[in-house]
């Protein structure tokens, strides 16, 4: 596999070309994720998707472009315009925004490029006027609900408080994520101490903590709408001394899988994305070759709360990018003795 790595005005851009087959029979993908990190979601969506790839042998250039913001929408949709132009067979998008997205997937279908929407289930209404290929994803909603509920069956109770930490206003994922658990603790008599806008960005989050604590100080619990967030809460808080305050994040990736193994979160939603990429790879190939395929392609969620549920909910090529790796490995082999 050939590897560049060139920076661009709208943040990343990374292109891979992969397989033995002739030129003329390479496919040409273009992927545009909010952000991409070998770590995060996206990141290990693309581990999964070229690597299924490879093992069907299908020929691949790989080009992935992310915004330097992942709350800017315009990047993004700039990002789609310039997939087509280059010409790609399909693109995969990540989107920012479920709808602020419709502009970009119009511009694909008209350019007749199939365009595959991930991180998200649902089709798109009618109404949107889109065609979509493919999706692939969970619902986030489902994912504030279980969170919600599983904090009122372990962490809190009526009465107790809680501060919230979306992306900014008016994002439908955070909304989703973030808002559904607020409603349902909100029916269970748990108080709202704070609600804040990070922008899904660790620095934010860990720079808004420390006032928003001191303001709240008798605050339970905080839930952040993401990985980032989280970190930059549980860091914040961990600097504080504050160890009596629970943080609940959304994604598990890796780096936040230390600190639930190490206890600095309390507990993440974790989604497999590497299969996530193997499912969209399979139905690139398929189609492809003229094939059927589904239009849905959903992922299952689980809750991640402690080391147990580390070493028994999250497949090992996860584990494996964790720092806590080595000693990790040492309990698989002990549990499998």
């Amino acid at each position: 596999m050939k590897t560049t790595l060139t920076g661009l005005a709208l943040g990343l851009s990374l292109t891979m070309a992969a397989g033995s087959a002739a030129a003329q029979d390479t496919l040409k993908i273009g992927f545009a994720p909010p952000v991409y990190d070998t770590l995060d979601y996206f990141g290990q969506f693309a581990v999964g998707f070229q690597g299924e790839m490879k093992k069907q042998g299908v020929a691949i250039e790989f080009t992935a472009r992310a915004s330097a913001s992942e709350a800017s929408v315009q990047q993004q949709l700039d990002i789609v315009e310039d997939l087509i132009t280059l010409g790609v067979d399909y693109i995969i998008v990540g989107p920012i925004d479920y709808f602020g997205i419709v502009p970009a997937l119009q511009s694909a279908n008209e350019a007749g490029i199939p365009i595959i929407v991930i991180n998200q289930l649902d089709v798109h209404p009618d109404d949107a006027g889109v065609d979509v290929l493919a999706y692939s994803g969970y619902s986030h909603a489902e994912g504030g609900q279980v969170t919600a509920e599983w904090a009122l069956e372990n962490e809190l109770a009526a009465g107790d408080k809680v501060g919230l930490m979306f992306a900014e206003p008016g994002n439908q994922i955070s909304e989703q994520r973030v808002g559904t658990a607020r409603d349902i603790w909100m029916a269970a008599g748990v108080e709202i101490g704070f609600e804040h806008y990070a922008y899904w960005e660790q620095a934010k989050a860990f720079d808004a903590t420390e006032r928003l604590i001191i303001a709240n100080p008798d605050v339970k619990a905080v839930y952040a709408g993401n990985s980032s967030m989280a970190m930059g809460v549980a860091v914040a808080l961990d600097g504080m001394g504050r160890d009596d305050v629970s943080v609940f994040g959304f994604g598990a990736v890796p780096p936040e899988l230390d600190m639930i193994w190490e206890g600095t979160i309390r507990g993440s939603i974790f989604r497999d994305s590497q299969s996530s990429g193997r499912y969209i790879a399979d139905a690139i190939a398929r189609h492809s070759r003229g094939e059927a395929i589904e239009q849905q392609y959903p992922l299952d969620m689980v809750m991640v709360s402690s080391r147990e549920d580390i070493l028994t909910k999250v497949p090992e090529d996860a584990l494996r990018l964790m720092e806590n790796w080595p000693d990790i490995e040492k309990e698989l082999a002990n549990a499998s003795n």
